[in-house]
């Protein structure tokens, strides 16, 4: 069941994927293989984007490395730490 709030929006977690898209795909491929593999159990509950780690957004974060911002506040480094924290962020939104 996938909440829907006032305005007729649904409810997701917010997913941006963060990688240096100006570089060759070989620089990253792999991290966004191990983040899908994290994802794709609650892909209906987020709402995604893969964004230019060299970008003015980017730099407003302070991101320096291949990173998963969710919600505009908790940075990830790593599948592994998405791993562990996203059901949790999914049961605090209230999504699961």
């Amino acid at each position: 069941m996938i909440k829907i709030s006032k305005e007729g929006e649904s409810e997701k977690l917010k997913v941006d994927i963060y990688v240096p898209l100006d570089a060759c795909a070989c620089e990253w491929d792999k991290f966004m293989n191990r983040v899908f593999v994290e994802l794709t159990p609650y892909i209906k509950y987020i709402d995604y984007d893969t964004k230019n780690l060299n970008s003015e957004q980017a730099r407003q974060l302070n991101l320096r490395n291949k990173c998963i911002v969710i919600d505009g506040k908790s940075i990830f480094t790593s599948s592994f730490n998405l791993k562990k924290e996203l059901p949790k962020l999914l049961k605090t939104k209230g999504l699961i």
